[in-house]
Formats: C-alpha cells, sequence, structure tokens
C-alpha cells in the first residue's frame, strides 16, 4: 500500500459515521481538476473508509486524490485532520503542493517530470478516437481479459479513455511506455501535437 493510500485511509477512519456521510456528500459536489469524473453516487455512498480510500486511489490517482480528500476535509470543517494529511503528504511527496507556503516551495528540489501519459491524461480522455487499437496492443500485456473487457464495454471513446486511465494507478513505467508506443503507433499526429505543447 502506497504512503498517499495509507495517510488518506488513516483520515477517513479517524471520521464518525456521520462525519463519513458528510465527507460523502461533499465529495459529490467539490470542483474537480480538468479530465477527472465523480465517483458515482450509488457506489460512493455505500463504502466504508477502507472501500472508500480504494475508490478515491483508482479515481483520482494517490496525490490528486490525497489533494482532494484534505480539500474535502476542510470543507466539511475537519481543519485539523486537513491540515495533518497534507503535512504527512508534503513529507512523502517531497514537491509542493497548493498548501505549501511559498518559502517552503522554494526550498524544495525539483520535482521528477511528469510522464507522458500522466502529463496529457486530459488531453487523450478527450482527443484519442482509436481507442480499440490501442486497447489491442495493451490486451494481456498491459490489460487483463477483464480490464480489456471493461474498456471495451464502454460506449464512447472519451468514456473509454477515461475507464482505461482509472487502471493507471497499478501501472509501472514500463506500462506507461506501452500505452505511449500504442498511441504513436496509433495516433502519430496526436502524440507529435501534445509533445509540442
Amino acid at each position: 500500500m502506497g504512503c498517499a493510500r495509507e495517510a488518506i485511509q488513516e483520515a477517513l477512519e479517524n471520521l464518525t459515521a456521520d462525519e463519513l456521510k458528510r465527507f460523502k456528500m461533499k465529495l459529490l459536489s467539490v470542483p474537480l481538476h480538468e479530465g477527472y469524473g465523480r465517483i458515482p453516487r450509488g457506489t460512493l455512498l455505500s463504502l466504508d473508509a477502507m472501500d472508500l480510500t480504494d475508490k478515491l486511489v483508482s479515481f483520482y490517482l494517490e496525490e490528486y486524490g490525497a489533494e482532494l480528500t484534505a480539500t474535502v476535509l476542510r470543507d466539511i470543517g475537519m481543519q485539523e485532520l486537513a491540515l495533518r494529511l497534507r503535512e504527512v503528504m508534503g513529507q512523502v511527496t517531497g514537491q509542493a503542493h497548493a498548501w505549501m507556503p511559498a518559502h517552503l516551495f522554494a526550498s524544495l528540489p525539483p520535482s521528477p517530470a511528469l510522464h507522458f501519459i500522466d502529463q496529457h491524461r486530459a488531453a487523450l480522455i478527450s482527443r484519442v478516437t482509436d481507442v480499440n487499437g490501442v486497447l489491442d496492443a495493451l490486451h494481456s500485456r498491459v490489460l487483463t481479459e477483464e480490464q480489456y473487457q471493461a474498456v471495451r464495454a464502454e460506449p464512447t471513446n472519451h468514456t473509454k479513455m477515461r475507464k482505461l486511465f482509472s487502471f493507471a494507478p497499478a501501472w509501472n513505467t514500463a506500462c506507461k511506455d506501452l500505452l505511449l508506443q500504442a498511441l504513436k503507433d496509433g495516433q502519430p499526429y496526436l502524440v507529435a501535437d501534445l509533445e509540442r505543447s
């Protein structure tokens, strides 16, 4: 289990049942970064702290999931828990966040560059048109049969890409490299355009 996942889970497990319910209701309306979707209400409301942690990480990845968790905690009046989570995340990632004062930000070492796939997530979700070709290239190499079928079952390219990215938190750099190669093979002009941006 990753450190961010543990920090999110610890924060959520410190909530009472009523506070956890308020957290989930606020999570349904909090503004999200571009390219991220909401956890469906029907799924969200039945989750306990551990399952909610898993869902947050699978939908938003660990770092943004922790940032979002801290924001929602603050919004429901749990400032102490939000601050503790932000402090832990600042120590875990060693990167500056929106909640860090400028003088701390300046003293941190530069963060490692994001992989192309992570850097251009939102653009890839909205612009990839040959998702089936990408899926075929990833089948059995990155995606299990179940994951492959789950993505194929989505009705539009946009939702297929979003579903594909829902599996990305479990990928290492080699898996992301395979996705990038599949995109270069199937949509070279899109990749070239994103590399220039």
